[in-house]
């Protein structure tokens, strides 16, 4: 059996659908066997995963084959493989909650550029 190990990410691109990408990550990290969280939005993505890491390099690999997703900065952290005890993806209105709403665009437009 492989090392175990885990990822920690996130871009900010604009993405058109993002329930197309929830399925398409979900579907990706079923078949890899991964568990761990990833949340999207219109404004980006964001995500913590865990499991053998061939399949975790299989996860970068065709993850960055999406267009808005090339220049994301993966870190790598140690695992046990028991971290997350399942899947969890989902579409979120933001990746990170503003209360002030000047504030979200700011960080759109300063990140998205």
């Amino acid at each position: 059996m492989n090392p175990q190990k885990g990822l920690l990410y996130y871009g900010f691109t604009p993405i058109a659908d993002p329930v197309a990408i929830q399925l398409w990550q979900k579907n990706l990290c079923e078949a890899l066997n991964l568990k761990g969280r990833i949340l999207i939005s219109p404004t980006g993505i964001n995500g913590t995963v865990g499991g053998d890491i061939d399949d975790l390099r299989k996860y970068v690999k065709y993850t960055k084959k999406y267009p808005g997703f090339k220049k994301i900065g993966f870190k790598w952290s140690q695992g046990t493989g028991n971290e997350f005890p399942k899947l969890y993806v989902a579409v979120k209105k933001e990746l990170v909650a503003f209360d002030n709403p000047d504030a979200s665009t700011f960080a759109q437009n300063k990140f998205m550029s």
